[in-house]
């Protein structure tokens, strides 16, 4: 897989380590909620990863938290692990860089 470009705010660069240690956590969370069919705390989780996400720029994380949120919410967990494995696929192959805004 390429690399995942993401441009985030220079202002933001000494919280993002935190950021994306806190995601990675969030992650290991949301594979042990699916794994015991908890889609409360699923769309609750995943909500929250959705909004930070979006907040420090990480989009395409965002729009995979939401669709977790999404079907999470219908009580549908087929598309969870799948989900799941995107997310940790992001941050794989994650490239930062910092820009000016």
């Amino acid at each position: 897989m390429s690399k995942v470009k993401v441009e985030i705010d220079a202002d933001l660069r000494d919280l993002i380590p935190q950021f994306v240690e806190n995601r990675k956590k969030d992650i290991e969370t949301l594979t042990q909620l699916v794994e015991k069919n908890d889609l409360v705390a699923v769309s609750q989780l995943a909500h929250k990863v959705k909004g930070a996400s979006a907040g420090y720029g990480f989009n395409q994380l965002s729009e995979l938290a939401a669709q977790m949120e999404k079907a999470a919410k219908e009580n549908n967990s087929a598309p969870l692990k799948d989900l799941i494995k995107q997310m940790r696929v992001h941050f794989l192959n994650i490239e930062i860089s910092y820009v000016s805004m």
